[in-house]
């Protein structure tokens, strides 16, 4: 897949990358994946990023998951990490642009197994976001695992599931 990445890469020279299920480690470095014109945030699966299910601990992945949002640095603009304090792999980067205009981009990989605790906590960090002073506009991407959800309607019969995507309703 690595090589389908850099053909795309090369090709069409986008200026922001979003990455969900990254599978990367501190091991692992940016270089390695991207190009060095971009500027590379990653938040990769941790303890605190991915917690156990404590209806499920069996279940529970060291591996895997990851999020990672990659800047083109021939853009003119700054572009640095919000930290938040949210147990899921939830990563947000402000985008200063010249006329100092911000933008949040954020992307989420949503373990589907976790329960309504874990969603709730994942809406309230982008309601927070969301919130911030002098933001022009906030984008969330992400793998939130709603398989359930039916997007036209914004209903999903799984409970959960039908919480959160409600919660982008606000």
């Amino acid at each position: 897949k690595i090589c389908e990445l850099h053909a795309y890469i090369f090709k069409h020279n986008p200026d922001i990358i979003i990455l969900n299920e990254t599978w990367l480690k501190p091991s692992i470095l940016s270089s390695e994946v991207l190009p060095n014109n971009y500027k590379v945030h990653r938040l990769d699966r941790s303890p605190e990023t991915h917690p156990i299910d404590p209806d499920n601990p069996k279940k529970f992945r060291r591996n895997g998951g990851g999020v990672l949002i990659a800047v083109n640095n021939a853009l003119s603009l700054q572009s640095k990490v919000i930290t938040t304090k949210c147990a899921a792999e939830l990563l947000a980067i402000e985008l200063c642009l010249p006329d100092k205009t911000k933008i949040i981009v954020t992307t989420c990989y949503r373990v589907g197994t976790l329960g309504l605790a874990n969603c709730n906590e994942i809406m309230q960090t982008l309601g927070k976001l969301s919130r911030k002073k002098l933001l022009r506009k906030f984008l969330v991407i992400g793998d939130f695992n709603l398989k359930d959800v039916n997007w036209d309607s914004g209903y999903s019969s799984n409970s959960i599931e039908n919480e959160f995507a409600n919660g982008f309703a606000d």
